[in-house]
Parts: structure tokens; C-alpha cells; sequence
């Protein structure tokens, strides 16, 4: 059981605006943990922060702009002293069939899902390095598994899934 007087550590959930993720950061919460919300819809991390208390911070970025991760590792390891567990959960799925129409939308899922967990292990792996333990956590969806005709971006006939390739890249 941890002692509410003793912090169990700083975790950054990125992704933390809603569902997974603002569960995650609930929970790290509950568990003793100061916990750093990121996500790029501020109001939204803002109320969970609010809502979970126990010096939760949040910070507005976006996996994949490389400065604003930075900002937001300087603001936690300044205001937290540094994290000792990343939860990488940002992500987006697509789905519909697959098609040269949907390209943007592809590339887009592939720069949050794949790119924007990379450079968010980048970004915070020298706080990770410098504390006694930490955890790295990957979330990622069972399209990161398995495809499913019709599910995430998939090519009809072909039955491949990208938004589980882009998670599985990952794995």
C-alpha cells in the first residue's frame, strides 16, 4: 500500500485528454503517483488535472512536434523533478477502407501512433535514466494485433490493417 505522504514516483501520460489515458492518469494518481497530463487539448487535461489533484499538472503538447515534447519535459523535470514512468498512449485510429484518398490520414496515424511514442521515449529517456527505477509503458489497441477486414484503414482484399502496423512497428 503506498503512504499518501510518499509519492510513488512522476508519471507523464501523454494522450491524457480522455479515455485510456485520463483513466491511466486517474489511476496513477490513485496509486500515490504526481502526475503529468500531456495532450494537445488543454481545457480537456486541464479538468482532469483538476479533477485528480495530488500536484497533477497539465501540459499542453503534441507527440509530434518534437519542441513542444521538449517544453513539456523541461516544465516536469523543473516543477516534478523529473519522471520516473512515461505511459506512451497517444494514438489515433482509422477506420473505413483503405484508399489513396485516406494517404493524409494514414501518414497522420503513423506520425502519432509509431513516431510520436519514439520521440516521446527520447525526449523523457534521460529523466527515465537518472531515477533510481522507472517504466516505460506502450499503449497501443488490438489493431496493433491483429487486422480485421474493415477495421483501421484497412486495404479491402488484403486484409492488412495499417493502424495495427502502426502499432505493431512497436512491438
Amino acid at each position: 500500500m503506498t503512504d499518501s505522504r510518499t509519492p510513488a514516483g512522476v508519471a507523464v501520460v501523454t494522450g491524457a485528454s480522455s479515455g485510456i489515458g485520463a483513466a491511466t492518469a486517474r489511476e496513477l494518481a490513485a496509486a500515490g503517483f504526481t502526475v503529468a497530463l500531456l495532450a494537445r487539448r488543454l481545457d480537456r487535461i486541464a479538468a482532469v488535472a483538476e479533477e485528480i489533484g495530488n500536484g497533477a499538472i497539465a501540459i499542453e503538447a503534441d507527440v509530434t512536434d518534437r519542441a513542444s515534447l521538449v517544453a513539456a519535459a523541461d516544465r516536469v523535470r523543473t516543477e516534478l523533478g523529473g519522471a520516473t514512468v512515461l505511459v506512451n498512449n497517444a494514438g489515433v485510429a482509422l477506420v473505413g477502407p483503405f484508399g489513396s484518398e485516406r494517404r493524409d490520414d494514414c501518414r497522420r496515424m503513423i506520425e502519432v501512433n509509431l513516431l510520436g511514442t519514439i520521440t516521446a521515449t527520447e525526449v523523457f529517456l534521460d529523466q527515465s535514466k537518472a531515477a533510481a527505477h522507472a517504466d516505460i509503458v506502450n499503449i497501443s489497441s488490438v489493431a496493433g494485433r491483429r487486422a480485421e477486414p474493415g477495421g483501421g484503414c484497412t486495404p479491402r482484399r488484403s486484409g492488412v490493417s495499417t493502424d495495427g502496423a502502426s502499432r505493431c512497428a512497436l512491438s
